[in-house]
């Protein structure tokens, strides 16, 4: 039996049916045919209705016929026709269906409320005003016209830029960066990567190290299965510095970063971690390896002593992630995890490498989402002294950076106040327990400006629904009481640790003054271009401006105290940055209005400071003066 091919002897794809077949689909599409021209003829009055016809039964061919109309059918006619059985003569008979249908509706209308009242209350809203109890007077189009004014309403609250932006590169990758992202993402890659004055960054060649060791740190951050971990442990303590190096590059670390964060203690490094790794004086496991190492190549970032980006740091990076993943992260975590994933992220964020703060970001969140299986307050598990206050500072750190971070991209942090059950730390505590170390950039009143600010600043200011402005307005009062630090003795110290935190509480409140308001500047900028002052959000221009002026400033004689040490620091220039927007605009777009200081005399000191920075620090370049004299016609 041959087989059969559609196009084999001249036959063609079109198929072929028996004539029975043909007859039959004839039939159909006549009697089709038949049915729709006998309702058309039902309509019209020229044949007796389909309810007549069946009682057999004479018709005035009226629409709706007498008869129907007295058997209390009239709905029926002229097509339909009562459901035949037993009392179908009555009209109770024709309401079975109808009333299953009805029940069916109701079902469908109760399960909408209940899905409006649920949307309805995850706001805190007000009941809406078809789910409110109405008299009987009052109908639903009454109701649906109440919704009106209120959807209006909101609409005119909800920013213009509240959904951020999505940017696709050739290849496909998507980067997202909500409202309040920083200007500087938002500059094309190619046209970064063109500027001549980003300065060229070392990449280190890892193939000196053992394949094992490659092999973990493309795994990081998953724990492969079936390793040697102990051999392999060993294999990456062999690459462990002098130990007057580590000593040196751990003291490094705290003076030139305690100012922006506190993670480890000088006294868990120098005192416990450091002799128990290289004399054997404690236990210790692969994540407090893993620790040691990502404070070693942090700490060569910010060694003002040597070159920008050295290589040294990303040998001591690769290490770091390889130790990490012998013990998995998910599985066995503790507060080591967290710090090391911390630091990981601070590492990204100072290297230099564009793509590396998206891992920067990816990196801090990994540690909150870790840090909520540990963290609850110390002492529910009946810690005390010391070790209760150090996990309570750890926490405060860690939630500020998620917080910041969140901030400068724009995206979720993924944290609110309903989950925070850890307790901030007493002044008494801080003062017993900081003896001895480098000056922390953030206390207590850090911790609680972090609890009462900078939380509710990062809800207003990346929520999906924006809140009313007499919110915001609330909010800019209580940062302007709330965050006050105690000034230095001497402000004049020139020490790091010291410089550092006072450049940093200096504008503190400003920065967050100018994130809250920078989405009605915005609004005020767009809807009133005439006079931005006159608009609704006239308050939020004035704030903007002067809050900007204040961080560009304070950027600007730090640099000139601190060259070296503030060229490294990308949140100092991506802060920076967003200010610089906020003058640059007003002075191209607003030049009329009399503020003091004068927006363009401001703006081409800000130009002066990045071109200056970008000769060091790659995210200062990214922003480069080259963009902002383009954008700004200077």
């Amino acid at each position: 039996m041959s087989e059969y091919h559609p196009y084999k002897h001249g036959e063609t794809s079109r198929p072929t049916y028996p004539e029975s077949t043909i007859t039959n689909t004839s039939r159909s599409n006549c009697s089709k045919s038949a049915q729709s021209t006998k309702a058309t003829k039902r309509i019209r009055g020229e044949i007796a209705c389909a309810e007549c016809r069946r009682l057999k039964i004479k018709c005035d061919r009226l629409v709706p016929c007498s008869t129907c109309v007295k058997r209390g059918c009239q709905t029926l006619c002229p097509n339909g026709t009562i459901p035949p059985g037993q009392g179908s003569r009555f009209v109770l008979a024709a309401t079975d269906h109808l009333q299953r249908k009805l029940a069916k509706y109701e079902a469908r209308m109760h399960s909408l409320e209940d899905a409006l009242t649920i949307a309805q209350t995850a706001y805190n809203l007000d009941p809406h005003p078809l789910l409110v109890n109405r008299e009987d007077g009052d109908t639903d189009s009454q109701a649906l016209k109440a919704i009106e004014p209120a959807i209006t309403e909101d609409q005119d609250m909800v920013s213009p830029d509240v959904s951020g932006s999505l940017h696709v590169s050739g290849s496909g990758i998507n980067r997202f960066f909500g409202p309040s992202g920083a200007p500087e993402d938002l500059q094309p890659q190619e046209d970064r990567l063109k500027s001549s004055s980003i300065p060229r960054l070392p990449e280190l060649d890892n193939s000196y190290l053992p394949p094992e060791i490659i092999n973990f740190t493309h795994a990081f951050p998953f724990t492969p299965p079936n390793i040697p971990i102990a051999s392999t442990q060993r294999s990456i303590e062999s690459f462990l510095p002098p130990i007057q190096r580590a000593v040196s590059l751990c003291d490094t670390f705290l003076e030139n970063l305690s100012w922006m964060f506190h993670i480890v203690s000088r006294q868990l490094l120098i005192s416990e971690l450091i002799p128990a790794i290289y004399e054997g004086t404690a236990l210790y496991g692969p994540h407090d390896l893993a620790l040691l190492f990502s404070v070693l190549a942090i700490g060569v970032l910010v060694d003002i002593n040597v070159e920008p980006y050295h290589l040294e740091s990303q040998h001591f990076y690769q290490l770091s992630k390889a130790a990490l993943v012998l013990q998995p992260v998910m599985t066995e975590s503790s507060v080591v995890t967290i710090k090391v994933l911390h630091l990981l992220s601070i590492y990204n964020g100072l290297s230099g490498q564009e793509s590396n703060l998206e891992q920067s970001y990816a990196l801090v969140n990994l540690a909150g989402k870790v840090a909520t299986q540990v963290y609850i307050d110390p002492s529910s598990w009946k810690f005390t002294g010391r070790e209760a206050y150090d996990r309570r500072v750890y926490w405060w750190n860690l939630l500020a950076g998620i917080l910041w971070n969140s901030l400068v991209t724009g995206r979720p942090s993924g944290i609110t106040t309903e989950f925070i059950t850890c307790k901030i730390p007493t002044v008494e505590e801080e003062e017993m327990y900081q003896k001895g170390e480098f000056p922390l950039g953030f206390g207590v009143w850090g911790f609680q400006t972090t609890y009462s600010c900078l939380l509710p600043l990062v809800h207003i200011t990346l929520s999906a629904r924006q809140p009313p402005y007499e919110a915001v307005l609330e909010l800019d009062a209580k940062i302007r009481f709330a965050v006050n630090p105690q000034p230095d003795s001497d402000p004049m110290d020139n020490r790091t640790a010291i410089s550092m935190r006072t450049f940093v509480r200096s504008h503190y409140s400003h920065l967050m003054l100018l994130y809250l308001h920078r989405p009605f500047f915005t609004r005020a900028m767009t809807e009133h271009p005439s006079n931005p002052l006159l608009s609704p959000f006239g308050k939020s221009v004035i704030t903007a401006y002067h809050a900007a002026c204040t961080v560009l400033d304070d950027t600007r004689i730090q640099y000139e105290k601190k060259p070296r040490l503030v060229s490294r620091v990308w949140q100092i220039w991506s802060f920076a940055y967003s200010a610089a927007v906020i003058v640059g605009t007003i002075a191209s777009r607003a030049s009329f209005l009399e503020l003091e200081p004068r927006p363009i005399d401001q703006l081409k000191l800000a130009c002066e400071l990045f071109r200056g920075a970008a000769k060091v620090s790659s995210r200062a370049a990214k922003a480069l003066v080259r963009s902002l004299r383009n954008v700004f016609f200077i």
